[in-house]
C-alpha cells in the first residue's frame, strides 16, 4: 500500500509517497499522483490519514538538518543510482556541487554522463539533494520539476544559511 501527503512549500506543494517501508517518491509537481503514477505504472496511492512525514518538511523549511527516514527503493534504479541517490542526501543545505565533483567524490570521476543521469533520476526531490547538482560552469541545469523550482530551492536554502549566519 502506498499513501501520500502533501505540505505547502515555498510557492507550491511537496508531496511525498511512502510505503510502510519508507519514502519511495517525491513530488513538486501540479499533479503528483500523475507524476507517480509515471514513474510506478502499477502504483495506485492513496491519501494519508496521518502526517507521518510533517517533520521532516518542517525540518527542511527551518534549515535543520533532517531527522531519519526510511527510504523504500522499490527495486528502483541501479547500484550505481543509488549510491549516486544516498550520496545527495549528504550535501549540505545551501550548499552545490557539480555532476564531475559528484562523481569524483563517489568514485567514478570518469562517469559523469552516468552520474548526471541517476541525478535526474532521482526519486526523492529535495530529501535527495539533486537540485544542489550544477554544472561545472556553475548554471542550473536541469531539474525534473523545472529549473524555476531548482532556483527558488537553491535562493530558499542560500537565505537559510546567510540567516543562521547573522
Amino acid at each position: 500500500m502506498i499513501n501520500y501527503e502533501s505540505y505547502p512549500l515555498l510557492n507550491g506543494t511537496i508531496t511525498l509517497f511512502y510505503s510502510p517501508m519508507g519514502v519511495q517518491f517525491v513530488s513538486l509537481a501540479d499533479d503528483p499522483v500523475a507524476e507517480y503514477q509515471a514513474w510506478y505504472p502499477t502504483g495506485q496511492p492513496t491519501p494519508a490519514t496521518k502526517q507521518r512525514y510533517a517533520s521532516l518538511v518542517a525540518a527542511y523549511l527551518a534549515g535543520q538538518t533532517l531527522p531519519p527516514y526510511q527510504v523504500d527503493w522499490q527495486s528502483h534504479g541501479t547500484d550505481l543510482q543509488r549510491q549516486v541517490w544516498q550520496y545527495l542526501q549528504t550535501i549540505p543545505t545551501g550548499t552545490t556541487m557539480s555532476y564531475q565533483a559528484l562523481a569524483t567524490a563517489i568514485g567514478r570521476p570518469n562517469a559523469v554522463r552516468a552520474i548526471a543521469t541517476a541525478v535526474a533520476k532521482n526519486p526523492l526531490l529535495i530529501l535527495g539533494a539533486c537540485h544542489r547538482i550544477v554544472r561545472q560552469d556553475g548554471t542550473l541545469g536541469n531539474y525534473r520539476a523545472g529549473v524555476t523550482w531548482k532556483q527558488n530551492l537553491l535562493a530558499f536554502e542560500h537565505q537559510l544559511q546567510n540567516s543562521m549566519l547573522d
